[in-house]
């Protein structure tokens, strides 16, 4: 059996969108984590690599052999002023490598980074739905905030979404 101790997290680099492209745009197409609603290519996310402000920051999880197996971003919440020192996160798992523990490693890992990046507050908004991202980030330390209803519309239907908190120490 494989184990979270069997990945590595590293930061992201342009060899690696096509991957981080390939695993997003399954994520989307699985209707259940995003509210993008077209797959997106590698060129895009090179050109987001490329555009992240200076305390954002792309991660990759990957196997033994450099595999990308997952990838997690820290960004800015808001350009406002006052929320600088609160970012938000997303995170997302090639199917194949769910359930081995990669999701709450790489949460984790980016809770270091957003604190190494300065922040002391983690938002993150997941579809209401989504009952297995939302306890992956109650065993992270976050806590709901609550439903914001019918946010989302999705192929024809309301998406409600639950705002998760995080405060870093």
């Amino acid at each position: 059996m494989t184990h979270s101790d069997d990945f590595s997290i590293r930061p992201a680099v342009h060899l690696d969108t096509e991957d981080i492209a390939r695993i997003y745009s399954a994520a989307i197409l699985e209707r259940n984590a995003t509210m993008l609603l077209d797959p997106v290519s590698a060129k895009e996310m090179s050109h987001k690599l490329d555009t992240l402000a200076p305390r954002e920051s792309i991660r990759v999880i990957t196997d033994a052999t450099d595999r990308v197996c997952g990838w997690g971003i820290v960004k800015m919440y808001s350009e406002r002023p006052g929320y600088r020192l609160t970012c938000e996160t997303s995170l997302f798992i090639d199917s194949q490598f769910r359930g081995k523990g990669l999701g709450k490693k790489m949460q984790l890992a980016l809770h270091t980074t957003a604190q190494e990046l300065g922040f002391h507050h983690i938002i993150v908004r997941i579809w209401a739905a989504n009952e297995t991202s939302i306890a992956l980030h109650k065993t992270c330390g976050f806590s709901l905030v609550g439903i914001q209803k019918e946010i989302g519309h999705v192929d024809q239907k309301w998406i409600d979404v639950a705002v998760m908190q995080c405060l870093l120490n």
